[in-house]
């Protein structure tokens, strides 16, 4: 049992019992300080080049060779995998250090785990804002291209990003192997695009003919978005939960 200052450093900064909530926004910080420092342990300069590439893509692949929109699409989901990436990075530098730094720190589990959490929200803005960017380029290199039917696309990328999070996470914190982290993001990005592929091959075929049998969705689109964010936002927060369960449990 933990006693004197070192007793009272683990209930002020961890926020245990009683530490309020300005000592839950510290050790929530001290979190975060963490995994940007494995962000950018190695410096910075490989994320402008992340984020920019998917936007050259968007102009080299506009001849349409392959399927529709080809760039556009393409350039999106590199967005989202690039943004996905960042959290496999943390988990990596977490099991390749044997998780030393995280039993050092005097915070809490559940409140590292909340930071892993806040900053997958913090990436999926940034995707969003990402693909909103595609989509104005997109217009200038399309000249038949509305900004406005598309940009529904930002919020769906906000939404594939807090899902692949909340998928994600918890594998994270059940892997020992960084080969297995890696191995399990790669899986999920396949299926994400093979799916959004898909749906653009087949949008003029079987999907057009599904949604037309169910076109009953199209005037309550508003009402489908709001049951879409509701929907992930319960699955982030059970994803939350879930990971503090593994997460407690885990052995150093």
């Amino acid at each position: 049992m933990r006693t004197g200052a070192s007793a009272k450093v683990r209930t002020d900064i961890g926020a245990g019992r009683g530490g309020g909530v300005r000592a839950t926004c510290r050790a929530l910080a001290s979190a975060l300080r963490v995994d940007l420092n494995y962000l950018f342990g190695d410096g910075v300069m490989q994320y402008p080049i992340m984020f920019l590439m998917p936007f050259a893509f968007l102009v080299v692949f506009q001849d349409r060779a392959f399927i529709e929109d080809f760039g556009y699409t393409l350039a999106v989901s590199m967005e989202v995998f690039s943004c996905t990436a960042l959290i496999v990075s943390m988990a990596v530098v977490d099991v390749q250090s044997g998780y030393r730094l995280r039993a050092l720190m005097p915070v809490l589990r559940r409140t590292q785990v909340l930071a892993r959490y806040v900053m997958g929200v913090a990436l999926a803005v940034l995707a969003s804002v990402m693909i909103v960017l595609l989509n104005l380029l997109q217009s200038y290199v399309i000249s038949d291209w509305s900004v406005m039917a598309n940009m529904p696309t930002a919020g769906w990328g906000l939404l594939i990003v807090l899902l692949v999070v909340a998928v994600y996470v918890p594998l994270s914190y059940l892997w020992n192997s960084a080969n297995g982290l890696q191995v399990s993001l790669l899986v999920l990005y396949l299926v994400f695009v093979v799916g959004i592929m898909s749906w653009n091959e087949i949008s003029g075929g079987i999907t057009s003919g599904m949604l037309h049998a169910f076109g009953f969705a199209f005037p309550h689109m508003a009402l489908f978005a709001v049951a879409a964010v509701a929907v992930t936002i319960a699955i982030y927060v059970a994803s939350y939960l879930i990971s503090v369960r593994i997460y407690q449990r885990k052995e150093w």
